[in-house]
């Protein structure tokens, strides 16, 4: 089914992957609020009067919104501990950007305070907001629906996978790898985290993408080692000198 989207926001890579996915699933956009089928506000731009779903990020960057602001709104959707490759710009923690950058410069300056995360990929963010925007009339969600992944990883698991997945980088580049290299190192998901979970509640979400017609509801499907692999490529990219 197609609708036509009022997509307000700064033209972030948010804005941009979120786009993308609703264009792919149909949506139409248009610039003009009285003519959608439906107005997204994205971060600030969600407190506009004009909006019927608000998508904000639970931080205290303002540009991604501020819950307490957003009024006569049906649907609000707040992700949590969000991952974009390309740079949160502001709507997610920059932990994996600022630790890739350390494990590539040999400075690891862990910060022991912060706390285990349930990190969450943009492409199931998106994949799971396209889905509630794009669902049926009879099927839209309404009030507010938390957003993250699924299992808490603490900081020291993903350090040791990033470390893990650059050293085998470069030693692929270098031609240097060794059989100690190579040998079956568990990914973090094998380590089971034991803490206190303070997850957000993610039984509306699941229920409202099944309501969408998403049998299996909330399933995140991209893997935490794809997910720092493509931080460490974006990473190299920028680095390299243009030709």
């Amino acid at each position: 089914m197609s609708k036509k989207i009022a997509l307000l926001g700064e033209e972030d890579n948010f804005f941009l992957a979120l786009k993308d996915r609703l264009e792919r699933a149909g949506a139409v956009f248009t610039h003009n609020s009285h003519e959608a089928d439906i107005t997204v506000g994205l971060g600030q731009y969600a407190t506009s009067d004009s909006v019927d779903v608000a998508i904000i990020a639970e931080n205290e960057d303002p540009r991604s919104g501020n819950l307490d602001e957003i009024k006569n709104v049906g649907l609000i959707i707040r992700i949590h501990d969000l991952m974009i490759p390309e740079g949160s710009q502001g709507w997610g923690p920059i932990d994996v950007e600022d630790w890739v950058e350390w494990i590539r410069a040999e400075s690891i300056e862990l910060t022991p305070e912060i706390k285990p995360k349930h990190w969450v990929h943009i492409r199931d963010t998106t994949d799971a907001v396209s889905l509630l925007v794009m669902a049926d009339t009879d099927a839209f969600a309404q009030g507010v629906i938390d957003l993250c992944g699924r299992r808490a990883w603490t900081p020291d698991a993903v350090i040791s996978e990033i470390n893990l997945l650059w050293h085998r980088f470069t030693n692929a580049i270098a031609n240097s790898h060794t059989v100690e290299s190579l040998s079956g190192i568990p990914s973090p998901a094998a380590i089971q985290y034991e803490g206190k979970r303070l997850r957000p509640d993610l039984k509306p979400l699941h229920e409202a993408m099944q309501d969408a017609g998403r049998e299996e509801g909330w399933r995140p499907l991209t893997p935490m080692r794809v997910a720092l692999m493509e931080f460490l490529a974006y990473a190299k990219f920028q680095s390299e000198p243009e030709s």
